[in-house]
């Protein structure tokens, strides 16, 4: 009587992992799916980002508020305070701490690493919703919230400069102009503008005459605020038509400020610019910038979280003529501080470190195999495994950085193991006179734990790297996912590609043959010679 499967001559372990069979008998179905592999791990390469370190979101949040003409201290027991009172009851702060001064407080929270940035990032505006009733009515807009990124640095800056317009003019145009623009271009994440400021109106006054003529301060801004408020004014119908009624009461110039009666004494009206002095300028006058020794307006570009960097900034370039001509005669837009020029260094270096890598361990196994075949099929395991490699990266959202890129480095000279592992043992059963199937079928069953135990040890190495918390469990995640995801798939390849190649190209080996090869420039006497000697 025949035996059951599993209590015959193979045990359990060599039937389980007797995967390759599948593969090894259908060489063109295998050959064809590691085409496809690499071509999607091609495809993945491309659509990666590209940037110096991995993206990282750390447990720290930002909070901003401001108002401008508010000294340091108000901020701090008027804006300050109430914002920590609310934001203080959020579950996972760590620490926080807060930093005032004139017309802005900065509120900084830390939480614990193990809290979803996200989902703190929406208690965060909760809280500020329910500190808006506690905060003065003078601030103009609600706080607004940051979260920490090391990615969040400009990658590029422009200076716009121009002799013949202001400050003020200057910043009009970049905010109105070219801020936009650049807003809408792929991959850009924001654009922050520096050394001006929103123009204003700026009314000095002088306080002797205030005194000297009875009239306070909160007389002044009243009469001030009183003037330049725009309100319904509103509708005439005579029964057929309605007409709607627009009075245009806004001022906007220093000159029409100047002539708004303050107060009225003895008959005799007072006048803003009787006590003030009256001028166009910015809403701070306390931000500049100058480029090259001229005064100029800077505008800082970050990217997205998930954008190629490089592509991100050749954008920027490809449309810098058209935002000249948009410029009056005179302004000049100037690119510095380009941030991609270390980045494409460093991640130019690393690529030609990858190559010569994989060249090195090719050339390697070439000089100790002596055999072009063997060689070759364990030489595709590189690029599978770098491939599927990129499509893990593609799902996790990782980037190329320095240390995927020195993942990738590091891991050729794991993902070649498994593959000489399958072929010697297939090569030991070519030499006991076993068809290339055969041997490729017997030696991939025998050596399949093997492959699946050495994969296990290797990956084991890296899995403290995936489970570490804090700061450098956050650098090193997508290094040790990288790294992982190649050393997995280089077992996957040796098993089904590498196992099939064996079964269809490979040949037993000869006697002498590594060792001894026959030089191509023999006669065929010398031959003859040698092999009578050799029979002898």
């Amino acid at each position: 009587m025949r035996a059951a499967p599993w209590c015959s001559r193979g045990t359990w372990r060599e039937t389980t992992m007797n995967l390759s069979g599948p593969f090894i008998r259908r060489p063109i179905g295998t050959l064809l799916l590691a085409l496809g592999l690499f071509v999607s791990g091609v495809i993945a390469y491309f659509q990666l980002g590209v940037a110096s370190l991995p993206n990282m979101e750390f447990p720290v949040i930002f909070v901003v508020a401001n108002q401008p003409g508010a000294s340091a201290e108000n901020m701090a027991t008027t804006v300050a305070a109430p914002l920590e009172r609310h934001m203080g009851q959020i579950a996972g702060v760590d620490s926080m701490g807060s930093n005032s001064k004139e017309g802005r407080s900065s509120v900084i929270l830390f939480f614990k690493f193990d809290q979803d940035i996200d989902s703190v990032a929406r208690d965060v505006q909760a809280a500020i919703n329910e500190a808006m009733p506690d905060l003065p009515s003078g601030l103009r807009t609600a706080p607004v919230y940051f979260k920490a990124n090391p990615n969040n640095d400009p990658v590029l800056m422009l200076s716009l400069t121009s002799p013949a317009h202001t400050a003020a003019e200057l910043y009009n145009m970049a905010d109105s102009l070219l801020s936009p623009r650049l807003r809408q271009l792929p991959g850009v994440g924001d654009v922050t503008l520096a050394g001006g400021a929103t123009p204003a109106v700026r009314i000095d006054v002088d306080l002797g005459k205030l005194t000297s003529m009875g009239i306070s301060a909160d007389q002044v801004r009243n009469a001030i605020a009183a003037a330049n408020v725009t309100s319904p004014q509103g509708f005439l119908s005579n029964g057929q038509r309605m007409m709607t009624i627009a009075a245009n009461g806004a001022l906007t110039e220093g000159s029409q400020f100047s002539d708004l009666i303050v107060a009225v004494r003895d008959g005799v009206p007072i006048r803003l610019r009787d006590i003030a002095t009256v001028g166009d300028g910015a809403e701070s006058k306390d931000q500049a910038a100058w480029f090259n020794g001229d005064r100029s307006i800077l505008m800082m570009i970050t990217k997205q979280a998930t954008a190629n960097v490089i592509d991100t900034v050749d954008s920027i370039h490809a449309q810098l003529p058209l935002m000249r001509s948009w410029l009056p005669q005179g302004a000049t837009l100037t690119p510095f501080n380009d941030r991609t020029a270390t980045i494409r260094s460093s991640i130019h270096e690393v690529q030609i470190t990858l190559l010569i890598s994989m060249a090195l361990v090719i050339l390697t196994m070439l000089l100790f195999l002596r055999r072009v075949a063997p060689t070759v099929i364990a030489g595709l395991s590189v690029p599978l495994s770098l491939s599927s490699a990129f499509i893990v990266m593609y799902f996790f959202d990782f980037t190329l950085d320095n240390l995927t890129l020195m993942a990738l480095v590091i891991s050729i000279g794991f993902v070649v193991d498994d593959a000489i592992v399958v072929i010697e043992n297939v090569v030991r059963h070519l030499e006991m006179g076993k068809s290339r199937l055969q041997a490729a079928l017997d030696g991939a069953r025998e050596i399949g734990f093997t492959i699946v135990s050495i994969t296990a040890s290797l990956v084991a190495v890296f899995l403290p790297l995936l489970f570490m918390g804090g700061f450098m469990g956050m650098m090193l995640h997508s290094f040790a996912v990288t790294i992982a995801a190649a050393i997995v798939m280089s077992a996957v390849v040796s098993l089904t590609l590498t196992a099939s190649l064996c079964g269809s190209y490979l040949k037993a080996h000869k006697e002498g043959e590594a060792l001894a090869p026959r030089p191509a420039h023999r006669c065929r006497a010398c031959v003859d010679a040698a092999q009578l000697c050799a029979r002898a």
